[in-house]
């Protein structure tokens, strides 16, 4: 199963925080084999974010979405085998890889190459993986309109802002069938919550999710431990903001699990 995470703006709406906390639930709590990666261009905020700041050259070297595209440049690569899996991280506890995405600043000859090769490349790596996380560039480019067409599941994050879920909902035609949309970094005392939204906007019903919040979280993330800080919380219960930053996790985690069983056909009720 595929998972596109894809934000109308910049830097607003924790796509990538809530991304990790989704995957990092799927591999540690529900035990699935799960692949990350991202197609930002010039970008290693994801694979800093779950490695710690570590060099550039050091990470990419010889692995990540670079390497396998001079792979079928040369044609080194053929149908049936598992080289793929070389050039991914893995991250340790809970089959968890990461497959570092290109830091080449953009460029019409890399926009064409990965629009043709990734979506090849997504039906060699399911094979190998129960679900995969892809955090898209944001706002309308090619590469991210191709990943919503090969996207299982389209998850939409946005932020508290009733300016820009209109203008989002206005401005681009969302595949509902497939779409979940997420509130990440959501705060409960805002009056802009998902019962008013979903009375509001019609496209949000049944299909409107919420992640706390957390301040632990967000430290990790600064500090590249999240997976120390998942793997030290998830046993923990008591009712604080912990308790309920897990539940609301668990419970968009379980939906994408729930989702990738039926491959995303079923489509959302509202």
């Amino acid at each position: 199963m595929h998972a596109v995470f894809w934000s109308p703006v910049a830097g607003k709406t924790g796509t990538t925080a809530s991304l990790m906390a989704t995957a990092l639930l799927a591999a540690y709590k529900y035990e699935k084999k799960v692949l990350l990666t991202q197609t930002h261009y010039g970008s290693s905020d994801l694979e800093e974010r779950l490695l710690g700041r570590m060099p550039k050259k050091e990470l990419l070297q010889d692995i990540g979405l670079d390497a396998i595209l001079r792979l079928i440049r040369t044609r080194n690569i053929k149908e049936g085998t598992n080289s793929l899996k070389d050039y991914t991280l893995d991250l340790g506890k809970g089959g968890l890889h990461l497959l570092p995405g290109t830091l080449k600043v953009y460029s019409k000859t890399l926009e064409e190459e990965l629009l043709t090769y990734l979506p090849a490349l997504y039906q060699y790596l399911n094979k190998d993986y129960d679900m995969i996380f892809t955090d898209a560039s944001h706002r309308c480019n090619p590469v991210s309109t191709m990943l919503w067409e090969e996207a299982d599941l389209l998850i939409v994050t946005l932020s508290q802002n009733k300016d820009m879920i209109e203008n989002s909902l206005i401005q681009y035609q969302f595949p509902l069938k497939k779409t979940i949309f997420l509130i990440g970094s959501y705060h409960r005392d805002s009056i802009i919550c998902p019962r008013n939204l979903e009375k509001t906007y019609k496209e949000l019903k049944g299909r409107l999710y919420t992640i706390p919040y957390y301040t632990a979280f967000m430290d990790a993330i600064s500090e590249g431990k999240c997976q120390e800080m998942f793997l030290k919380n998830l046993t923990i219960r008591n009712k604080t903001d912990k308790s309920d930053f897990f539940e609301r996790i668990s419970k968009v985690t379980e939906l994408l699990i729930t989702k990738a069983a039926d491959k995303g056909g079923t489509g959302f009720g509202t």
